[in-house]
Order: C-alpha cells, then structure tokens, then sequence
C-alpha cells in the first residue's frame, strides 16, 4: 500500500466515523500532497489544548464554526465535543445563544463569537476574560478560534460552496 493509500485511508475511516466529508482532504493528499503534508501540522495545532478545560475549548470552537456558518464543520465540532463528554445541553445551548449555559461558559461563547467575527471584544467582556484566564489560556483560545476558519476556506477555495452552507444540525 502507498503512502497515499493509506493517508486516503485514514481518510475515508474519518469520514465514516464522524459522518463528515472530508473529500476536500483527499484531493489534498491526491493533487498537493506538500499541502497535506503541511495541513497535518496545522490540524495538530487547531487540536492543542493543554491550558483549557474541554469544555471551554469545545465551546469556543463551535462559537467559531458558527461564526464560520459551516454547517458540515460546525457538526464534525459537535459530534467531537459530544465524543470528549461534553453534555447535550450545552452544545444545544451553545447553539441557541447560550442563555442556559453555566456562567463562564456564556462568557467563553461570547468572547469567541466576538474573536471570529474580527471585531472588537467588548471592554468589559475582555476585562472578565483576562481576569478569568491566563494570558496562556487565551492564547490557546486564539489559536482555539482562528483554527476554525481554516476548514470552510480551503473548501470555498475549492469551490465547495454547498459543502459550507447551513445544514440542519443534529445532537
């Protein structure tokens, strides 16, 4: 088996298992395997936490996707939270606008809705959040944040427009 057979592999097991297509990732591998190669690195970056709670970091990659409005990557997000424990409810919440999530939860979504946009965070959100969490917690929440947008782009890079449009949402 080639070394590209067995990425496609790896692949298509992804796909299967999440219910996701990744077919923007296997014509990476089959038409810029350098940019897969790089793309593997990126993905492993977009995945780090190691100063955040899971919750805080689910919660601010799915306040991201929604701000991205990709559907199919905004369910792969949830669909992964809901792999690492994260209740139902919160990611119910999450995706209603967060009125019922715990307080610092509410504050997370906020915050991360407001990085993704690439406006202003609120002073007073901003002062609570830089009280709340390290200088290297929000750091990660950058990274946590900005990561998200990679996905959608290279699809509408691709001229998948339909793959990044609002789909229903399952929990």
């Amino acid at each position: 088996m080639t070394d590209q057979q067995a990425l496609l592999n790896q692949i298509t097991a992804f796909e299967t298992h999440y219910h996701y297509d990744a077919g923007f990732l296997k014509d990476m591998v089959q038409h810029a395997p350098g940019s897969y190669d790089h793309f593997q690195h990126f993905q492993t970056m977009a995945r780090h936490r190691e100063l955040l709670s899971t919750e805080v970091f689910w919660i601010a990659k799915i306040a991201s996707m929604q701000q991205e409005d990709c559907g199919g990557c905004l369910q792969l997000n949830l669909n992964m939270a809901r792999e690492q424990g994260l209740p139902v409810a919160w990611l119910s919440a999450a995706l209603d606008g967060g009125s019922t999530l715990p307080a610092h939860l509410q504050q997370v979504l906020h915050y991360a809705r407001q990085v993704a946009a690439q406006g202003s965070v609120e002073p007073e959100l901003m002062e609570a959040m830089q009280q709340a969490c390290s200088k290297g917690q929000l750091l990660e929440l950058g990274v946590a944040i900005a990561s998200a947008k990679v996905y959608p782009t290279i699809k509408r890079a691709l001229g998948l427009t339909q793959a990044c449009q609002a789909v229903t949402i399952t929990l």
